[in-house]
Parts: C-alpha cells; sequence; structure tokens
C-alpha cells in the first residue's frame, strides 16, 4: 500500500542540505516541490541524487525570489529508487522553506507481469 510523506526544512545557510532521503526497500514518486522565500533575494535551488548511478541532476533554480514570492512544482513526477535523496541549497543565508511530497510504495507492493 502506498503512502504519501512530505518533507520541510528552513534553510538559513548556503550549504547544501538533504531534504529527504528514500526509505530502503521503497520506491518513491516525487510529485510536489514547494518553496518560498521568507526575507528575500534568494536563489534556491534543488537537486535529486541517484544513488544508484552517484549522479545529481539539477531539478530547479535559477530564480531570484523576493520576500514572499515561491516557485510550485506540481505533477512534476520524478521516481525516485531506495535511498535516492532530494537536497536544497541557498545561495546566502537568507531565510527559504522547502517542502517535497513523495509517494512511497513498499518493494512488496509492486507486482511484475511477464
Amino acid at each position: 500500500m502506498a503512502r504519501t510523506v512530505s518533507a520541510v526544512a528552513n534553510r538559513t545557510t548556503a550549504d547544501k542540505h538533504t531534504l529527504y532521503t528514500v526509505p530502503a526497500k521503497n520506491t518513491g514518486l516525487w510529485n510536489m516541490m514547494y518553496i518560498i522565500s521568507l526575507v528575500g533575494n534568494e536563489t534556491p535551488k534543488v537537486y535529486w541524487y541517484d544513488s544508484h548511478t552517484s549522479t545529481e541532476y539539477f531539478i530547479v533554480g535559477g530564480k531570484n525570489l523576493g520576500v514572499g514570492e515561491y516557485i510550485l512544482l506540481s505533477d512534476a513526477h520524478v521516481a525516485l529508487k531506495e535511498n535516492d535523496e532530494i537536497r536544497v541549497q541557498n545561495t546566502g543565508t537568507n531565510s527559504t522553506t522547502y517542502i517535497a511530497t513523495i509517494e512511497l510504495i513498499p518493494a512488496e507492493a509492486i507486482q511484475f507481469h511477464s
């Protein structure tokens, strides 16, 4: 049975932060990302780290957000495997909130058809 989880972080540093890691024996469907600048003049970035290929993919960023401005990615389905990560990063020290919603599917719930 699939279940939906959300991960949230308020970041005030420019270091890259792991927002969420897909648990072992699960796959995930990352279907929403909401980013809001609480102070302003921030250019947030979001990445997907594929743990199976050790590759990091840039998902969104490059838009400078003012106070209260946001980015909403919905229905932007990214298939995640166990141990894959969603990573976020500010470009400065302004306060930015990141929220991701992932639908988790346990391995035993996945049926293969031949």
